[in-house]
């Protein structure tokens, strides 16, 4: 059995449900507790592990032979705790409960828990590609401003970009060229940390899909006014097929082995001197963006993965 750990209406889900021979079931953590039950019973004879889905469907986990865990929500807590001190002690329990579910599955992650928390540091990202011996941006991630500030007046004007760590809907930042002006508030970086680094000059911007050994890789050119960010652009952008360098290939396979990582979705810069700069891996990066318009069968081979992995 698969086991899907992600949400319904999930159309990158549903995609690789479509190519999947075996069965499979999703399980949704903001249906925990309120209406996902789970009944962890251990003994010196035996143990069981068994979760009771909405519909009544009873789920043994000791058949789970495969799990794709693949952007999780948060837990939903009953309405009836309005107490914050309660609603904080059964967040931490049910948080305890689950993570100690998954740590005991002895079966294929796609990715592990631990490592999908992990792998989203870019601070070890970069750290890890750059021992991997991938071309990395020279960067300073800093909250003292006389810091920032040193960085960016040792560059060019415009040579220097500022990013967020992770960018959330609530308050969303975009990727962008430090102008003259943002030294005019450069400190407010004591407030939160801020990612500078020096501009990577693209003649592409490659968007790398890996699938344990599988790699699928697309070139981007996006128009002039996306030059730090392709995303915005992505509507007028040519996205094709692309065929990387051996060694660029063999460089990341070795940074998903380092971060213990069986599926990636990897941004990287082409230089106008051919020089393939690594920027940052997204454990659980959208690939269906890709796969439409180059017709890479990227759900087809997690479906794959999976269905071998479970039958193993």
């Amino acid at each position: 059995m698969i086991l899907i750990v992600s949400f319904e209406n999930n159309e990158h889900v549903e995609q690789v449900r479509a190519h999947l021979k075996t069965e499979s079931v999703l399980v949704d953590v903001a249906w925990f507790p309120t209406r996902l039950s789970l009944n962890a019973e251990l003994n010196d004879q035996s143990q069981s592990l068994r979760f009771l889905l909405p519909d009544g469907r009873p789920i043994r986990l000791e058949e789970v032979g495969a799990v794709w865990y693949r952007r999780i929500k948060a837990m939903d807590l009953d309405s009836r705790l309005t107490d914050n001190t309660a609603r904080l002690f059964a967040w931490s329990e049910c948080n305890e409960a689950l993570l100690g579910v998954w740590y005991s599955m002895n079966c294929f992650w796609m990715n592990p828990p631990v490592a999908d928390e992990t792998s989203q540091r870019k601070i070890l990202q970069l750290q890890t590609a750059r021992q991997v011996g991938l071309s990395i941006p020279e960067t300073l991630i800093t909250n003292d401003p006389e810091a920032a500030r040193h960085f960016i007046q040792s560059h060019e004007a415009g040579d220097v970009i500022r990013k967020a760590f992770r960018n959330i809907a609530e308050a969303p930042r975009a990727t962008s060229v430090v102008q003259e002006k943002d030294l005019e508030v450069i400190d407010s970086v004591r407030y939160a940390p801020v990612t500078f680094q020096r501009y990577v000059p693209a003649a592409l911007d490659l968007r790398i899909t890996i699938v344990e050994d599988d790699i699928f890789a697309a070139s981007i050119s996006s128009e002039e006014a996306y030059r730090a960010d392709y995303r915005p652009g992505l509507g007028s952008a040519e996205v094709k097929p692309y065929e990387l360098p051996a060694d660029v290939s063999e460089g990341l396979l070795r940074l998903m082995r380092a971060l213990n990582l069986y599926y990636g979705a990897i941004d990287m810069r082409v230089t106008p001197d051919g020089e393939h700069v690594f920027l940052e891996v997204n454990p659980a990066g959208e690939y269906l963006f890709i796969s439409e318009r180059t017709g890479q069968p990227i759900p087809a081979a997690i479906a794959a993965a999976l269905t071998r992995h479970d039958r193993a």
